[in-house]
């Protein structure tokens, strides 16, 4: 028999428990209740595309239901938006309804916000004298220059208070053990919130670190945005599971300096910390298409082998969501920019009454082309990817999970003027260019 752990070390159970814990998939040990929302990451693409599906899923009473949002990178970005005190949540006592101030309090402040160029300034950080010396000088000016945007995120994570709602949760990946750590606001995990990973364990957010600092980390994406650092020894965390192999010297240093960087390097479809025990999981994927492509130099294919490795984890996700769909574990359904929006959900236009269907793959074509980035994005790149989200997000939920819609709510999908395969392509026409100073 092998000796036992010295006193205080986790037994081998306790390590594997923690394991599953962490990297648990579709076929939950514990009792799973509640639906879930997760906003994947894709830069302001992805926000505007989450914005048309949260505006469908309010419609049918499905954003006034939800239990938790998890949420990376740019769905990060509209789901601490959510997360805004004046909200009028409904109160689930009553039965269904719609939630109050979603246009002035999310949609107006996030069309806003992706109007500006967020990228340049944070990325000339670095080489402008004031960064020199400062490790996370990029991701301090994004999260500044998001605080402009959105002032209220500078309130800190620890003080921010609201009375109803959904848990919302910002994922970020932590580099010393690769894994996920998420953070929870107050209301998520009470009484003053909670961050940290199964790996490096759980604490409360400090004092000063403001909710755009949790936004800017989790849209931080390497090697263009720093890390956001924090001393973990001055964080009080509890609990935390390290390799049975592990020095303590390897973890103290790893806990010393943890750095953060964006929540889509990990999972970028913000599931782990949902699909465990959550009754219902929808998916809204706003990010990269991916598609084939010739080879090209060594940069390029270095980039295309990481591109690979991150859709394979992201596809292995999906696939095992999708298996506990087939099986009964849990119900929900996932929409991405893939989904064939003008087809599934605009049958007017796409079937006889209005643009021909076989022009609808040049749109979707365009929509694929959409560039990742936190850049400015223009009135009819806006209109475009919102429209989109909700189309598709209302032809998913109503055909793979009509046991989530509670209300009765006609489809009106926004900005009839991009309704046509031409508009949209018109709209688009150089959105996949990403330029180096940026559009504005």
């Amino acid at each position: 028999m092998p000796p036992p752990p010295p006193s205080g070390d986790p037994t081998l159970a306790q390590l594997e428990a923690a394991r599953a814990t962490a990297h648990h998939g579709p076929s939950a040990l514990r009792p799973r209740h509640g639906s879930a929302l997760c906003l994947s990451g894709g830069g302001f693409r992805a926000s505007l595309f989450h914005l048309g599906a949260v505006r469908r899923l309010d419609e049918l009473g499905v954003l006034g239901s939800l239990r938790t949002i998890s949420a990376v990178s740019g769905g990060a970005v509209l789901a601490n938006l959510l997360t805004h005190p004046d909200l009028d949540w409904p109160d689930p006592r009553r039965g269904p309804g719609r939630v109050g101030g979603l246009e002035e309090l999310v949609a107006t402040p996030l069309l806003e916000l992706t109007r500006r160029n967020l990228r340049t300034p944070a990325l000339l950080s670095r080489v402008r004298p004031r960064g020199w010396g400062r490790p996370d000088a990029s991701v301090g000016v994004l999260a500044d220059g998001l605080e402009q945007a959105v002032p209220w995120w500078g309130t800190d994570l620890r003080e921010h208070a609201r009375s109803r709602g959904p848990a919302v949760l910002t994922g970020t990946t932590e580099i010393g053990y690769g894994v996920s750590w998420v953070f929870a606001d107050p209301y998520s995990a009470g009484p003053r919130g909670r961050m940290g990973d199964h790996r490096l364990g759980h604490c409360a957010p400090p004092p000063g670190l403001r909710i755009v600092d949790a936004v800017a980390a989790s849209c931080a994406y390497p090697p263009f945005f720093a890390p956001l650092e924090l001393n973990g020894d001055e964080l009080g965390l509890v609990g935390g599971a390290p390799d049975p192999d592990e020095s303590e010297d390897v973890r103290a240093a790893i806990r010393r300096r943890i750095q953060l960087v964006d929540g889509g390097v990990y999972d970028n479809l913000a599931l782990e910390p949902v699909w465990s025990d959550h009754e219902t999981v929808l998916v809204s994927d706003g990010g990269a298409v991916f598609r084939g492509r010739p080879p090209g130099s060594l940069l390029s294919r270095l980039w295309r082998l990481l591109s690979i490795a991150s859709s394979g984890g992201q596809t292995a996700r999906l696939r095992w969501l999708h298996a506990g769909f087939a099986r009964g574990a849990l119900a929900g359904a996932t929409w991405s920019l893939e989904s064939p929006g003008d087809l599934a959900g605009d049958p007017g236009r796409a079937r006889g009454t209005g643009t021909p269907p076989g022009r609808a793959p040049e749109a979707l074509g365009a929509i694929h082309q959409v560039r990742t980035d936190l850049d400015a994005f223009s009135a009819g790149e806006q209109m475009v990817l919102e429209r989109h989200g909700y189309l598709v997000a209302d032809a998913s939920v109503r055909r793979h999970a009509p046991g989530s819609v509670l209300l009765d709510a006609p489809s009106r999908p926004p900005h009839p003027q991009v309704a046509g395969p031409s508009e949209v392509v018109s709209a688009l026409r150089g959105s996949g260019r990403v330029t180096a100073l940026g559009r504005r």
